[in-house]
Parts: C-alpha cells; structure tokens; sequence
C-alpha cells in the first residue's frame, strides 16, 4: 500500500535528506506535500484532509513548537513521526506517548523502523498527542500517569501504577497489568527501560522489568528473585542484582 506523506522541516538541507532517504529506503512512501512551519502545516492539514497519511514533522520550526499548530487542528487523521534532535526528556515524551519519531542524523533502520510502524487508518493520534503535551515539559515530571503501549491490534492507554512488570520477547515486549491482563508491544524492552527510569520501575533481568510497588519478597541467591503481589517468581540476573539493591535503597531504605 502507498503511503502518502507530509514533511515539514525548515532546514532546505534536511528536508532533501529526508526526501533522498525516504526515496532510496523506504519505496512505498510518496512525499505528496511539504512545508516549513506552523502555519504550512495547519494550512496543509486542513487543505488536504484525508490526503496523507503520515507527517514527518520537525519539532522547533521558526514560529515555534510544532506541537502549538497540532494543537489547533480539530482532528489529526493521520499518523506523525517527529524529527528531532537528541532530547532524553522528549524521547522519553515520544515513548510513554507511543509516537515515533526519528533522530538527526537520521538513521536508516531507525526511518525504516518507524516507517513500518505507519496507521493507515488512525484513530487514536489525537489522544496520543494529548499525552504527549502532557508529559512534554522538564517542569512537570509528575504528568506521567499513563503510558500509551503501540500493539497489533492499536494503541493502549494504561496507568503506570496498573503496571505489574514487563518481559521482553525477541523485538516485542509483554505488559503484564494488574488483573491478569496482558498486552504484547511492538518495541524492545530497552525502549521502556529508558522511558520508566524514574518511576519506580527497575531492570532485575535482561528480560525483566518489574514495577517496585508490586514487589512482596526478595530470595536472596547469586542473583536470586523475586516474589511478587500477584505470585510471579522473576529472576534477579547476577549483572542486575546492584541495579535492584540501589532502586530498593532509594525508595525503602537499606533492604
């Protein structure tokens, strides 16, 4: 299926990359407008309704945050990638929003990547970016109350403290919530750990990352496990067992 695309990107240099990249390494993508600001992007929206499917959308334009233009469009019916610097915070933002994103330089697997992540039809970016202003500011680190999880079947919007613990499969990762639920994610774990340092979540394992509220007994051992709230027995890897010890310690004291 062709995937019609938005750019906008004010740089000229960076908007012919994208454009050679794209071309080159992503085939199915037709770059069927572009613009280099605010008021291109909601002009282009709103003239050409239904006619992308996806915008590549720089953060920092010349007359301000893209997110100030994305905020006045009353429906976004189609999916965003953002291009952007290197930014921890925004990264993470982009993460618990479930929104991709490419970094500059940009990467060729990384465009690959979030280009085979595209939905064609969309219904949830609208909520996705509500999450995403929410949680896109240093100043205001307790935004983070829900985390919105990319899957086959679409995005889910769950609450961290709903978040029993996470188990990497290969290139996919297993949310395990409180009440037996389970939804299967379409990134890494190391995605997640990046994004939930800070909140109370802690890598024990190179397939593990448990939430330190549901934690119930620590089995000492070479590494030893864990018991937690709901029966789970998750080893602790010799390499992570530093990394539990030093978590525990900042939130309980010395165990």
């Amino acid at each position: 299926m062709l995937t019609r695309a938005l750019i906008i990107e004010d740089e000229p240099e960076g908007l012919e990359n994208l454009k050679n990249l794209l071309r080159m390494y992503c085939p199915d993508v037709d770059v069927v407008a572009e613009g280099s600001s605010n008021a291109d992007l909601i002009r282009l929206a709103e003239d050409r309704d239904g006619k992308f499917d996806v915008a590549f959308l720089d953060i920092s334009l010349p007359d301000g945050l893209v997110f100030q233009s994305l905020q006045q469009l009353e429906d976004v019916p189609f999916d965003i990638i953002f291009v952007t610097a290197f930014d921890k915070y925004a990264l993470r933002a982009f993460e618990f929003a479930a929104i991709d994103y490419v970094t500059k330089p940009i990467e060729r697997e990384e465009l690959i990547r979030a280009v085979g992540r595209i939905r064609h039809k969309n219904s949830e970016t609208k909520e996705r970016l509500e999450i995403l202003q929410q949680t896109y500011s240093p100043n205001s680190p307790n935004a983070f109350e829900k985390i919105g999880i990319s899957a086959m079947d679409g995005v889910h919007f769950v609450k961290l403290g709903d978040i029993i613990r996470l188990e990497a499969a290969d290139n996919y990762t297993h949310f395990l919530l409180n009440g037996g639920s389970r939804i299967t994610a379409s990134r890494t774990i190391k995605a997640y750990e990046d994004a939930l340092a800070g909140f109370n979540f802690v890598r024990v394992h190179k397939k593990h990352i448990v939430n330190m509220n549901f934690m119930k007994t620590y089995i000492k051992g070479e590494g030893g496990y864990l018991i937690l709230d709901n029966g789970d027995n998750i080893e602790v890897s010799r390499r992570k067992k530093a990394n539990l010890m030093d978590a525990v310690k900042k939130v309980h004291g010395e165990m």
